[in-house]
């Protein structure tokens, strides 16, 4: 079966749900395709721009709307379900997907009332990352992100100080360091949003699982959807700390990383391919 792979080419969605998953199903990767006549399907990433919708449905090809990310952000973080509802409704009447891809279970649930194929498929993590050797000692723990932590820098400070440990994040000078070269990750925000809380992505666990990097992530859906037994949680700061104090040791992150999964591009790919070749176009 023929594929494009088509978004507004640019940005870490775009990298990860397009450029890289789109490769790895040998689709055609074009965000200003020539034309889009002779494919089985046309999978438009995020924010579809009117033109290219239009000119997909003149085509007659069916269009797969990845909703990754797509709502207004960062007002849309601290929206209620209500409100996230009324613009995802809004977006499937205008853009009238054929089938819809979801980053996570409970957005794939959402999407169920709209009566088409919805496949829930998750990030995949970051392809050939160092794997992290797991020190002896923690002396670092990283934040990797866009500006979402808000109330939880202090709280992150004051709990790293408190074991002598740095913090690093993504504004720091360390901004680009590997996660193979910090001791714990951590991937937790401050909006408390429907949308926030339910339907972003997994990737930073993703990544945390591809690099063997202990991790402490919020229980969003695409981190508790995705997290093994031995996953460490925390929503405020007695559980940040208590999890600091159970990642001290050695034997505990090593204990976690060997039961991760990684989602490898691969894993994923298989998955996506499998459900593609499923449909009846």
């Amino acid at each position: 079966m023929k594929f494009l792979v088509t978004g507004r080419g640019k940005g870490a969605s775009w990298e990860i749900r397009g450029r890289q998953l789109g490769d790895a199903i040998h689709a055609t990767v074009d965000p200003e395709p020539a034309s889009f006549a002779g494919y089985h399907a046309a999978i438009v990433v995020k924010r579809p721009r009117a033109h290219v919708v239009e000119a997909i449905h003149k085509a007659g090809v069916p269009l797969i709307w990845d909703v990754v990310d797509a709502w207004p952000q960062p007002m849309g973080n601290n929206w209620d379900r209500k409100r996230c509802m009324l613009w995802l409704r809004g977006e499937v009447a205008a853009i009238r997907p054929a089938a819809i891809v979801a980053a996570t279970k409970a957005m794939a649930a959402d999407c169920a009332e709209f009566g088409i194929p919805v496949l829930a498929l998750p990030h995949h993590a970051r392809p050939k990352q160092k794997i992290n050797p797991l020190r002896e000692k923690v002396l670092t723990v990283l934040y990797q992100g866009g500006d979402t932590l808000w109330t939880w820098q202090p709280m992150l400070e004051r709990q790293c100080k408190k074991r002598g440990w740095e913090f690093w994040t993504d504004h720091s000078k360390t901004a680009d360091v590997p996660l193979a070269h910090t001791d714990i990750v951590v991937a937790v925000r401050s909006q408390t949003g429907y949308a926030a809380r339910n339907w972003k992505s997994g990737v930073k666990l993703a990544n945390a699982q591809g690099s063997g990097t202990p991790s402490v992530v919020s229980r969003e859906a695409g981190y508790v959807e995705t997290a093994d037994s031995r996953q460490y949680f925390a929503d405020d700061e007695a559980q940040l700390s208590a999890c600091f104090d159970a990642l001290t040791g050695i034997d505990a992150r090593r204990e976690q990383v060997e039961m991760y999964k990684p989602l490898t591009l691969g894993v994923v790919r298989n998955h996506y391919l499998s459900w593609l070749r499923s449909m009846s176009f």
